[in-house]
């Protein structure tokens, strides 16, 4: 076993007492760890409001029956000993009372219900109901469900006036115990991100006060790693020095470069990952990552990434880490493949994420990410070949619709048969939508203008009640719905180009970076001897690329010196601070906006939609007319893309800020997804909590199309160019078409004569 830190005493082994302490908590999981019964655990009270929880505006539930879902996990470290879910709501008033009636569920059990009153309908009110913390588990779903009655003697269940709004400040309550988990790799990467917890990832790393660059680069590459576990709940990793917080956090360190805590501490011969308790708070754990040098430091970081499902232990040493075969573009385990059809459970993490249950459940959601580069101009829209089964609806004509959505878009509607499936697949023919022309087909079409990087496909099952003479009634029984794992979506045959600078690609997918997984043609760019806002900075876009790849940027490069040609034949992400640019990416007149300390100029386009992601632009929109030069003080920060002067085909993304504080202005923006729809073109300026975005300058292209694609798309917005073009082909064929038959008629005549 490697060296320990020095603890207190209540951390240490406690022998035969601790052995008994052991037995007698048999019932607790295995990654617990035996606590000193004198010992207060540590409560702490959380709450989670409906926006917390991905609902950024109030939930409705219409008709009776109807029911919102709201899911959220339990971390290992944690036990919930009590509670509560404080609803906000407010009550249609056409509603009969006592009869109408709230039913809230936490994983399929009942917890109680809340009646109705006089009072209560078509007033705002707020209820409680205890939620048993001994059906709570490792994720977690609570339900509300809607019975709503009218005062009719004859009414229809799906009324619109049957209905209760739940305000997005209702609230999940929980009081948490904390648990002392031991000290096990087999653990990883729990405690330090936990994939229970759905809210984002918040990890400090701590580093030496005379940390070097490769330890800046093994930082890079942690974070990058354990961004990619984050995936779509963002990640932020602030830099500690020398000091150790009192939360899980990663410790980075070689035999000569240690933090203060740290330097007793025996020194490793190889590779090492350790997890220890912290020293002041044994339900803190730190995460030691270890090399002799920096190259072993770095090599242990991969090592974690790569022999995560291998550690067990207090301790791990790693060997060597190789690479066997290069990745190829656009493998990201995250991005949709495009080499193929892709079956629609291959895009979920468990099949039964397909079904539903109930007479107005809630949708089946699939979530994918596209590569942002994908040339979808003038497509006939994306194949989705789908087929679904339910259960037989009552009646002759009932009106039970199942509804597919694109990004909260409506694409296309279907009625739902009365002699349903009885479990048998069936393949649906879908009326194809193409240009707004509805014809026939086996496949739904999803117009390819509705598909962005990030996408959600929601497919919504309404069943309706039974007709019954003037009546209607609810039929008996539970209807369930299920879109077939088979169903499959196909971007093949989609090429790769786009418009570059496209910083809207950057901020919402880590593009052109995030085309190689593995970042092995990317080189991060920082100043020498970076200060802690510059690293934090590199650390939360490495990791916000690696939550979109879902894979470590392990072949990236991280550098403060621009003068390697291998440097320059890659695409290069550039953090500073106040210098500009100028010195390190060209001259200052191919720079669109500069930063000095206080100054700075800004040279504005002939025509800027900065509100407007998908405005529509021509060329010349771009080209810059106005400049503005200024001195100002207070929070400043911008993103700057522009084409590599050192090849082309590659791209430069700079990171600017006036201080070095504001540079993490940009990660928060890139993290708060209401500001991204903003973020786009070739300059982004953060003031605060305000972005603007600029089109500026020369754009470019990355990426290959079809010749005869290639020209028909950059000549479609000059029709007139592209027919005198086409005119001028004619003449050219026609004449040459002349030739060759003159040529040809003279040799017959020649023969005539000669015979």
């Amino acid at each position: 076993m490697k060296g320990r830190l020095s603890l207190p005493r209540c951390t240490m082994a406690f022998g035969a007492v601790a052995a008994v302490l052991l037995a007698g908590m048999a019932t607790l999981s295995f990654a617990a760890e035996p606590i000193d019964g004198a010992e207060p655990v540590p409560v702490y009270q959380s709450r989670l409001s409906f926006a917390d929880l991905g609902h950024q505006q109030s939930l409705e539930l219409q008709g009776s029956e109807s029911s919102v879902f709201l899911g959220f996990g339990s971390r290992l470290d944690e036990t919930v000993d009590e509670a509560e879910l404080l609803l906000d709501y407010t009550v249609s008033p056409s509603l009969r009372a006592v009869y109408s009636h709230l039913k809230v569920y936490l994983n399929n059990e009942l917890m109680g219900s809340i009646p109705f009153s006089e009072a209560d309908i078509g007033q705002r009110r707020q209820s409680r109901v205890s939620l048993d913390p001994r059906y709570f588990g490792d994720f977690n779903s609570v339900r509300v469900e809607l019975i709503g009655h009218l005062t009719d003697d004859c009414w229809n269940p799906d009324e619109p006036t049957i209905w209760t709004e739940l305000s997005q400040s209702s609230e999940v309550l929980l009081s948490v115990k904390k648990r002392r988990l031991r000290n096990d790799l087999a653990l990883l990467p729990a405690p330090f991100f936990d994939e229970r917890d759905f809210t984002a990832l918040e990890l400090p790393v701590v580093l030496p006060s005379d940390y070097s660059l490769g330890v800046v680069h093994a930082a890079a590459l942690t974070s990058s790693y354990f961004g990619s576990l984050s995936t779509w709940r963002g990640a932020s990793f602030p830099v500690e020095i020398d000091t150790l917080p009192e939360r899980h956090s990663i410790v980075l360190m070689t035999n000569n470069q240690r933090p203060r805590a740290f330097a007793e501490f025996p020194q490793v011969d190889k590779p090492t990952l350790q997890v220890i308790s912290h020293p002041d708070n044994p339900y803190v754990k730190l995460l030691l990552i270890q090399g002799r040098d920096d190259s072993q430091l770095i090599t242990a970081v991969k090592g974690l990434a790569l022999g995560q499902s291998l550690l067990t232990g207090q301790v791990a040493e790693i060997n060597s880490v190789d690479q066997l075969k290069p990745r190829q573009p656009y493998d990201a385990p995250n991005w949709v493949r495009t080499d193929r059809p892709v079956k629609l459970g291959e895009l979920v993490n468990d099949l039964t994420e397909l079904q539903v249950s109930g007479r107005l459940p809630g949708p089946v959601n699939i979530s994918l990410q596209v590569p942002p580069d994908l040339f979808t101009w003038q497509s006939r829209g994306i194949p989705l070949d789908v087929s679904y089964r339910y259960s037989p609806t009552a009646g002759k004509s009932t009106g039970s619709k199942m509804n597919f959505f694109v990004n909260n878009q409506f694409v296309e509607g279907f009625n739902l048969t009365p002699r349903g499936i009885d479990g048998e697949e069936k393949e649906l023919r879908v009326p194809l939508l193409d240009d707004g022309l509805v014809g026939t087909g086996d496949r739904v079409r999803i117009p390819a203008f509705r598909v962005g990087t990030r996408n959600r496909l929601s497919f919504q099952f309404a069943f309706s009640a039974q007709v019954d003479g003037s009546c209607r009634v609810v039929p008996a029984g539970s209807y369930q719905a299920a879109i077939t794992g088979d169903s499959t979506i196909d971007f093949t045959g989609f090429p790769h180009y786009i418009e570059m600078p496209n910083l809207h690609a950057f901020v919402t997918a880590g593009f052109p970076f995030s085309r190689l997984a593995d970042l092995a043609d990317t080189a991060m760019v920082v100043p020498p001897q970076p200060g802690p806002a510059v690293v934090q900075s590199l650390l939360d876009v490495s990791g916000f690329i690696g939550a979109s790849t879902g894979y470590p940027g392990l072949a990236m490069t991280v550098t403060d010196n621009l003068e390697s040609d291998d440097v320059k034949a890659k695409n290069l992400l550039l953090i500073d601070v106040a210098p500009g640019l100028g010195g390190k990416v060209g001259n200052n007149d191919n720079l669109h906006l500069l930063v000095e300390n206080a100054e700075r100029q800004l040279r504005r386009p002939l025509r800027n939609d900065s509100g407007r992601l998908n405005a529509e632009r021509e060329t010349q929109d771009s080209a810059p007319v106005d400049q503005v030069s200024l001195r100002a003080e207070g929070a400043f920060a911008a993103i700057v893309g522009m084409e590599s002067p050192f090849k082309a085909d590659r791209s430069v993304v700079a990171i600017v800020a006036d201080k070095p504080k504001d540079l993490l202005d940009v990660g928060v923006a890139m993290r708060d997804s209401g500001k991204l729809p903003y973020m786009f073109g070739s300059v982004v300026t953060i003031r605060g909590d305000r972005v603007a975005s600029f089109h500026v300058g020369d754009n470019y292209y990355v990426g290959e199309l079809p010749l005869l694609q290639l020209i028909w798309f950059h000549f479609s917005k000059h029709p007139v160019l592209l027919a005198f073009m086409a005119l001028l082909l004619i003449v050219l064929l026609t004449l040459a078409l002349w030739r060759i038959l003159a040529v040809y008629a003279a040799r017959r005549l020649k023969q005539g004569n000669d015979s």
